[in-house]
């Protein structure tokens, strides 16, 4: 193994991925690449009607873009601190889960995706997550979900 794709989006199930990831790296000589993906759903919420202007709009879509490259920066942050020592790329990707995912291991000949599983309990503001049904068909490679 020398190339893991792990997705995360710092979550405490995706945590648990996360120090897998690390583990295996560190074991095999591995590197990793840490995906984010931005969900294109969030877009739609740029079309409600009490956004009735295109300067509305706009200024609530470059909101919430930031709010979202906030989010990821802090993961990133933590990750680079939390993996010193291992060599890391960080990437982020936007469109359906699944694809995105996909597309994106296969992009870069991953030789395995490391993702969390899903918890019972979500964490606070997160609602987007995989569906197995629609993953699987369009992984390249072995995928892993961390306990």
């Amino acid at each position: 193994m020398k190339h893991i794709l792990l997705a995360t989006h710092g979550t405490p199930g995706a945590q648990k991925a996360e120090k897998l990831a690390a583990q295996w790296a560190e074991t095999f000589g591995a590197r990793i690449t840490v995906l984010s993906i931005i969900n294109e759903a969030w877009g739609d919420m740029t079309c409600d009607d009490w956004l009735n202007t295109s300067d509305t709009r706009n200024k609530f879509g470059s909101y919430v873009a930031g709010e979202i490259a906030k989010e990821i920066g802090t993961v990133w942050e933590r990750l680079k601190k939390e993996l010193d020592g291992l060599e890391v790329n960080f990437i982020s990707r936007g469109g359906k889960l699944e694809e995105s995912l996909a597309k994106t291991a296969s992009e870069l000949k991953a030789d395995m995706v490391i993702m969390g599983a899903w918890q019972k309990q979500q964490a606070p503001g997160f609602r987007d997550r995989f569906e197995n049904k629609k993953l699987h068909p369009y992984m390249p490679c072995p995928m892993v979900v961390a306990p």
